[in-house]
């Protein structure tokens, strides 16, 4: 897999890998202007936010639902960057650069939408200063500690500093650093490097305006010349997205549900297991899926997602609705249960980079102004009996209200019906303990 480096217009960095794999076209579009760029701590983070507040022609909503109309999308904030990410359609990286484009040169950065993103932002503090174990992971991974000078600032600041933040602060952020010069893209595609190139020059990077005097930062985390960074990010592009939640009340401080939850999500989401085995099983439904847990202030989320073909959809919706069924019928086994406690005691071994950032990262850090006590949670997760798996599970599948998005080229008209698709998740009044 041959890694070449390139440059775009106006100063901007192109890292290109051809992928020989399949059709899909996975892209990064970063900016060096991670937290270490804050004047306000917070503050990088919160502008990334504001990106999808709206737009001069498209409100909240609409710039949300371009973004996600994708297969597959996202955007983060760590320590050294702010980037848009996607795995899309090779035919839709025109539209993909276009649309990040408008989001950077369009966005109305108002301080009313300003005043309502911090309290979404706040939310986010609240929901993370109970982070266990895969927060103190995700902080190693991403290398935000890496520095003594860090290790007090978090890149999500705090409830105070947040609410310093204006629109002023947040329009000077954008203007100094979403520059042309000092863009890199990272692109594995079927597309030729020179199509590449004059794609995402004409609708990006001659886009985006150039800043003669910038300072390039130091390069971010990213090993540019490893090319299996890219390998493993070159997946298949499926014809269809299935998300599907399940809304409750929860409160976000019962910390003891949470673990307990989260390992019989372990269970479900084992391949070997549960609910990929399932599917697996049937004709080989989907190409991924997994279930997560989101928690906010008084309200949890299971958030089921998948990508599939759009003729597996119903197929799709139907046994996960049968194995979540089988799940309040019979409930996990023991001998699944222990199967996910080995494989994450394995993993908290292999995956620890060194004793000294364990030391510093895992056990003594603050993560917005709390100790974080993994030694806590680890034990309630390796604890967890079968019956607290059980009964966590049944607690949010029967008080969950579901609702289900679909992304893609799907047959509307041979899709389940509403009806019927609240009668397949209708726990509530099937099970009542």
């Amino acid at each position: 897999m041959k890694y070449i480096q390139a440059k775009l217009n106006n100063g901007g960095k192109l890292h290109y890998v051809k992928n020989k794999i399949n059709k899909a076209t996975y892209v990064d579009v970063l900016f060096n202007c991670g937290a270490r760029c804050d004047t306000i701590s917070g503050l990088a983070h919160f502008v990334e936010h504001m990106f999808f507040s709206g737009t001069k022609s498209l409100n909240k909503f609409q710039v949300s639902q371009k973004y996600k109309s994708f297969v597959s999308t996202n955007a983060y904030t760590n320590l050294r960057e702010i980037a848009f990410t996607g795995t899309i359609f090779t035919n839709e990286l025109k539209d993909y650069f276009s649309t990040i484009a408008t989001l950077i040169c369009e966005s109305t950065f108002t301080q009313e939408a300003v005043d309502k993103e911090r309290k979404i932002i706040n939310q986010e503090i609240a929901e993370y200063e109970d982070k266990h174990e895969g927060a103190a992971y995700t902080l190693n991974l991403y290398n935000l500690y890496a520095l003594p000078s860090f290790k007090e600032k978090t890149f999500c600041g705090s409830t105070a500093t947040i609410t310093k933040i204006t629109s002023k602060d947040i329009k000077k952020f954008v203007k100094k650093y979403f520059v042309a010069n000092n863009m890199e893209i990272y692109i594995c595609s079927p597309l030729s490097l020179n199509k590449t190139k004059q794609i995402a020059n004409k609708n990006l990077a001659n886009i985006l305006p150039v800043d003669a005097n910038f300072e390039s930062l130091p390069v971010h985390f990213y090993d540019v010349k490893n090319a299996n960074f890219f390998k493993t990010k070159a997946v298949d592009i499926p014809k269809c997205y299935i998300n599907l939640n399940f809304t409750f009340k929860k409160n976000i401080y019962d910390f003891e549900y949470t673990r307990k939850l989260e390992m019989a999500l372990g269970i479900i989401n084992d391949s070997s297991v549960g609910m990929l085995k399932q599917l697996r099983l049937k004709k080989d439904l989907v190409y991924a899926a997994y279930i997560g847990y989101v928690t906010l202030e008084n309200t949890s989320i299971l958030n089921f997602n998948c990508a599939c073909e759009p003729n597996n959809v119903n197929d799709v919706i139907k046994t996960v609705a049968e194995y979540f069924a089988s799940l309040l019928d019979e409930g996990f086994t023991d001998e699944q249960l222990n199967l996910v406690k080995r494989k994450n005691k394995h993993r908290e071994v292999k995956k620890l980079p060194s004793i000294s950032r364990l030391m510093n990262t895992l056990y003594d850090f603050r993560w917005f102004g709390k100790i974080l006590d993994y030694k806590k949670f680890k034990k309630i997760k390796a604890n967890a009996t079968i019956e607290d798996c059980n009964a966590v599970i049944r607690e949010a599948l029967t008080n969950a209200q579901p609702s289900l998005s679909l992304y893609g080229s799907f047959d509307k008209s041979t899709l389940i019906s509403k009806a019927e698709f609240n009668k397949l998740f209708d726990f509530e009044n099937k099970y009542n303990w």
